[in-house]
This record gives structure tokens, C-alpha cells and sequence, in this order.
């Protein structure tokens, strides 16, 4: 991985968090490695087509489907299209999230 992509990783494992509704995943290598296309929407009401690139276990892999929400993460001062997986992010907030994109559909 170059300097720079660890550098994005880096930034973005501390990003805004967001959800991303998985579209479509390409494998990358047989470790295995994904790279994953998302719809993301942020709590502030900006969409837009997420791109992330991650690890999993093979019981992972078998558990991905598409129209599947995740938690991700993004970098509001970039807003380019590279997101990362949330897993870590507190339930609380990604219910906060997932509340106010629900409240301003509504409104």
C-alpha cells in the first residue's frame, strides 16, 4: 500500500460517520480483499457513491448482500468517494445517524 493510501486509511478510520448501503463488491485478492461500492448518506443530507477498500473473513464475505446498511466513515474536508467501514462505531451513534437522515426524508 502506498504512503498516500495509508495515509487515507488513517484519516478515514478517524472520519464523520455516515451509512452506506452496499451495491456491489469486486475481490481484490484471495485474502480476502474487497473492494466495496456503497451509496452513502451523511446526517447532514450529502449523497454520493462510496468506494472502500477492505479485509474480511471468509465468514464475513458469506454474510454480504446487496441493499445491506453499514456504518462508514468519510472525510467531510475531502468529500471524495473513498469511505471506511464503521464496525467499530458506537450502536448509539450510528442510530443518531441513521435517526436524522430518517427525520429529514420525512420533513
Amino acid at each position: 500500500m502506498s504512503r498516500e493510501a495509508r495515509e487515507r486509511t488513517a484519516q478515514l478510520r478517524e472520519g464523520t460517520l455516515a451509512l452506506g448501503v452496499l451495491v456491489d463488491w469486486r475481490e481484490v485478492n484471495s485474502n480476502p480483499r474487497l473492494v466495496l461500492m456503497l451509496d452513502v448518506e451523511t446526517a447532514e443530507g450529502v449523497a454520493f457513491r462510496g468506494i472502500a477498500d477492505e479485509s474480511f473473513t471468509i465468514t464475513e464475505l458469506t454474510r454480504l448482500a446487496p441493499g445491506q446498511t453499514m456504518p462508514v466513515r468519510y472525510r467531510p474536508d475531502v468529500m471524495d468517494h473513498y469511505v471506511a467501514l464503521a464496525l467499530d462505531a458506537d450502536p448509539a451513534d450510528v442510530q443518531r445517524v441513521s435517526d436524522e437522515i430518517a427525520r429529514r426524508k420525512r420533513a
